[in-house]
């Protein structure tokens, strides 16, 4: 795609703040634009897409791009460096309050005592705190999404061979044909509806590794409300909050 790159980093689209990357999904049956968090814009295109095809798309949206610019730098404005003083985990129900101790003296570390998570690190930088905040926010992860996930898939009757719990931009969450479930960790950031109708998701690709119509109406027979949900699953990652991922920039 390094063609289809360049035509993005012309004078029309290129050179702004905000990047607008390019990548290549096998999945993908059209041309799509999303938000990646946090701060990212990016063209999806299925393979073998022509790059004059990938210019023409960018530019009949140019209009989306630039509101879509304009929020992403109102956001990057606000959350640069960024620590947040209370994290809700909606998924579970639990809101924790955070604060901060910063000695340059100190091993980055955190500790909850159950109503407060406590990070220590160097003052003069912030992303190591949200490094620090974001590991705590793993063990979190894993302690209650891989579970929650075993209990849907016995409802189910569909077992995964292996799960995987990871910090991603673009995807909720995958299944492979090896039958390992991968979860993004962020899901313990949402309604618990939402997180249920993901792992049903997936689960149900253990039983037809496509999105065909008996894929569907599997699914719907978990769970009828599917399309209701899968809009606000889409809508959701513009919540996230920025801590939560790693800056990309140098």
């Amino acid at each position: 795609m390094a063609e289809q790159l360049e035509l993005l980093t012309d004078r029309d689209y290129g050179a702004l703040e905000m990047d607008l990357t390019v990548r290549e999904s096998r999945r993908a049956r059209r041309l799509i634009l999303q938000l990646v968090p946090p701060h990212t814009l990016e063209v999806v295109v299925p393979r073998g897409t022509r790059p004059r095809a990938v210019e023409a798309f960018v530019h009949e949206n140019r209009d989306w791009i630039a509101r879509a610019r304009a929020e992403l730098a109102a956001r990057l404005e606000h959350d640069r460096g960024a620590l947040p003083r209370c994290v809700r985990l909606a998924a579970i129900g639990r809101e924790v309050g955070v604060s901060y101790d910063f000695r340059s003296d100190r091993t980055p570390r955190w500790n909850d005592d159950g109503a407060r998570v406590l990070v220590t690190c160097a003052a003069d930088v912030p992303a190591r705190a949200q490094a620090v905040l974001r590991s705590w926010f793993m063990r979190e992860a894993r302690i209650h999404l891989r579970p929650w996930l075993f209990r849907e898939a016995e409802a189910i009757g569909e077992l995964p061979e292996r799960v995987q719990l990871r910090l991603q931009r673009t995807r909720w969450g995958s299944c492979s044909a090896q039958r390992t479930i991968s979860l993004n960790a962020a899901l313990l950031l949402l309604e618990p509806e939402l997180v249920r109708y993901l792992m049903v998701h997936e689960l149900c690709h253990l039983r037809w590794l496509d999105h065909s119509r008996r894929y569907w109406r599997v699914v719907e027979s978990f769970e009828p409300d599917f399309r209701a949900l899968d809009r606000r699953l889409t809508e959701a990652w513009r919540t996230l909050p920025s801590w939560l991922f790693a800056s990309r920039r140098a």
